[in-house]
């Protein structure tokens, strides 16, 4: 998963020819504890990590908003490595710390991402949920507000029954038969 070509990273170790700010590591530094892998509800967490991890490892936070490596480093061939070589060490950040529940890439053809594809694909996929969620709740909130509507509408035709009953039973007729609101009487 990891798509670091590990031949050329140690020929240009080797050879000096290759400036590397920071060993590139490939262990478990990449990983970070399972608290602050993305899942569908820590977005902000997982964020903050990444570019903290970025900040650690001297890697520009560029390679989130970048697809391709910036012109002012296309021209001088040592840092356009250094950028390909850092958006791949970027990109298995990202991939290493998503939880396969929350987006399985597995099934996706990622091999030809680089780091800004990735973090964009991650960004739209939170979007993506958060609205659903947001969808869900006013779902719920309308099914709530009719509920309570009907409930409502319940309780008063069980007050209006109750009153209903009660004056049916003990008030004389005359009253009962008295209109509640009588409109007052016109001078003509």
């Amino acid at each position: 998963m990891l798509n670091i070509s590990l031949e050329f990273l140690e020929q240009n170790l080797a050879t000096g020819s290759y400036p590397l700010r920071t060993r590139v590591p490939l262990g478990s530094e990449l990983f970070f504890p399972e608290h602050l892998r993305l899942g569908s509800s820590n977005w902000l967490e997982f964020k903050l990590a990444v570019e903290t991890l970025f900040r650690v490892k001297n890697l520009p936070l560029a390679h989130l908003k970048h697809i391709e490596c910036p012109r002012s480093l296309s021209a001088d061939k040592d840092a356009h490595e250094r950028w390909v070589a850092e958006d791949q060490l970027c990109r298995a950040i990202l991939l290493l710390n998503v939880r396969s529940d929350f987006l399985p890439f597995a099934e996706l053809e990622h091999e030809q991402w680089g780091a800004a594809e990735v973090w964009d694909m991650l960004v739209r996929r939170d979007l993506q949920l958060r609205n659903d969620a947001l969808e869900k709740w006013r779902w719920l909130m309308r099914m709530y507000v009719r509920m309570l509507g009907a409930a409502c509408v319940v309780l008063v035709a069980l007050v209006v029954h109750l009153w209903v009953m009660y004056v049916g039973f003990d008030v004389e007729p005359s009253i009962r038969d008295a209109p509640i609101w009588d409109a007052p009487e016109r001078d003509s």
